[in-house]
């Protein structure tokens, strides 16, 4: 069942009040927002959303309270008032996303000066740096909190953290969707709605995330087949966000955990590995990069040296013999 569009109605009944709005010396701004902005849908349950914009010089003069109802029609329609000095949002460095997705889907229907929607342009400008180092978040935690911990933890006798990791491993996809999108994560009860305004494959996903939202029972076989659904998800993603993004790394987890985490983005132990035998599968690599951490081996004095304990050869003899025998001879 859904309710009635009534935007056309409520338009009308609203227009009185917005016309004396334009007339106050403090408003020199106004956006409708919400189902009366791009959404273009207002309901018998929604709220009336709109900001004005005053001088800081007025904010004194500004005699409206956030918050109002009013009966018009039979129908009691509760305002909410944003309010917002153009001054001050100007000087401020960024929105956060919540702002930044309202305003960007608000209509501007007085703006005199322009300054209005030149500081709307402003603020909600999509950024791609931005959006790429998310969608790396996103990828590279996808697998450990769908495919790994919320079996972990139904083994634990945790099934009710598996469910929670899955419901927050939807979330971080339709994240990942808005972002290939350039568009922000709306409210969360229009994510899903507004699936259906977007192109192929976006606008097909919407059962699947109905069938992966849904929690059956407790039991493993519940969680593994909301996992398999969220990866079929999560396979399409991935393969749009390496179209969009060439530069993706090949390994999220690694690239994160390198920019983000390490103080330094390749360490002494990371270029003395990189120049180790190619031949070297990348088992061997691991348990010798194990190795070194482990004994802070992060030079090849240190490498040679440590070739003298027997407890280093023993338990790296093959890897680490033939990564001594390729450094002598590719010495300086």
């Amino acid at each position: 069942m859904k309710t009635k569009n009534i935007l056309k109605e409520v338009e009308k009944e609203i227009n009185p009040f917005l016309k004396k709005l334009k007339e106050q010396n403090y408003v020199i701004g106004i956006v409708l927002l919400g189902g009366l902005g791009k959404r273009k849908f207002i309901d018998e349950l929604s709220d009336i959303d709109l900001t004005i914009f005053t001088f800081d010089k007025n904010v004194l003069d500004f005699s409206l309270p956030f918050e109002f109802h009013y009966k018009l029609n039979g129908r009691v329609l509760e305002f909410n008032v944003h309010q917002q000095v153009l001054e001050k949002e100007e000087q401020r460095d960024s929105w956060n996303e919540s702002k930044m997705e309202a305003y960007s889907r608000g209509k501007i229907i007085y703006d005199p000066t322009g300054r209005i929607k030149k500081l709307i342009k402003n603020k909600t400008k999509f950024n791609k740096k931005n959006a790429f180092n998310r969608l790396v978040w996103i990828i590279q935690q996808y697998r450990w909190r769908a495919q790994i911990h919320s079996v972990r933890s139904f083994k634990r006798g945790y099934p009710e953290s598996s469910h929670n990791l899955l419901n927050q491993c939807s979330e971080m996809l339709l994240e990942a969707i808005y972002l290939l999108n350039k568009r922000y994560l709306p409210h969360k009860k229009w994510i899903l709605v507004y699936l259906k305004e977007m192109k192929a494959p976006w606008n097909k996903l919407s059962k699947d995330f109905k069938n992966g939202i849904l929690i059956k029972n407790y039991k493993l076989s519940d969680i593994k087949r909301r996992i398999r659904i969220l990866d079929k998800i999560y396979k399409i993603i991935l393969a749009k966000i390496k179209e969009q993004y060439k530069n993706f790394p090949e390994d999220p987890y690694e690239y994160y955990y390198q920019n983000f985490v390490q103080v330094n983005k390749k360490t002494k132990i990371d270029k003395l590995l990189s120049r180790l035998n190619k031949n070297i599968n990348k088992k061997d690599i691991i348990k010798l990069k194990g190795y070194l951490c482990f004994d802070l081996i992060d030079t090849k004095d240190k490498l040679y040296k440590s070739m003298s304990f027997d407890s280093g050869i023993r338990r790296h003899e093959n890897v680490i013999g033939r990564s001594i025998k390729y450094e002598r001879k590719n010495k300086d």
